[in-house]
C-alpha cells in the first residue's frame, strides 16, 4: 500500500484502520492453509490492497481511492 496515495485521499485515522485491516489480512494468510476459506479471502483483500501499486513502486491508478467513502469501524 502506497502511504503517499492513502494519505491524499484519508486522514490518518483511516490510514491507521487500513493498515490494520492489511496486516491482519496478512496474518490470516500466514496462520491458515491456503486451500483454507480464511486464507482464500486474505488474499483477496490483499491483493486489492496491492493491485494500485506497480512492481516499481509507482501507483497506477487511484481514482477510486478519492471516491472511497468509508464508514462504520473495519
Amino acid at each position: 500500500m502506497t502511504i503517499q496515495v492513502v494519505h491524499s485521499a484519508f486522514g490518518p485515522k483511516q490510514v491507521r484502520q487500513l493498515k490494520e485491516v492489511y496486516e491482519r489480512a496478512r496474518a490470516v494468510e500466514a496462520k491458515y492453509p491456503e486451500s483454507h476459506i480464511a486464507s482464500k479471502a486474505a488474499k483477496r483483500l490483499i491483493a486489492a490492497f496491492e493491485a494500485v501499486i506497480q512492481t516499481d513502486g509507482t501507483v497506477l491508478d487511484v481514482h477510486w481511492l478519492s471516491e472511497a467513502d468509508p464508514q462504520g469501524n473495519a
